[in-house]
């Protein structure tokens, strides 16, 4: 039996915007897992070199 991954779209946790944040993605359509299983969505951003976490942002602002 295939086994299905939930994937996590980096994009939905990150201040930036994804369509004008100029960085370079990698989807989890170009991941090839070494256990043969499937990740659930094609379109998922899964690495980030400018990922910004809003939660560490707040941090510094705050702290």
């Amino acid at each position: 039996m295939e086994k299905v991954l939930q994937t996590v779209n980096m994009c939905d946790f990150c201040t930036f915007e994804r369509e004008n944040c100029g960085a370079e993605m990698i989807l989890s359509q170009n991941v090839t897992l070494s256990n043969g299983s499937k990740l659930d969505s094609q379109q998922a951003v899964v690495a980030c070199d400018k990922y910004e976490s809003p939660v560490e942002l707040l941090k510094k602002k705050f702290h």
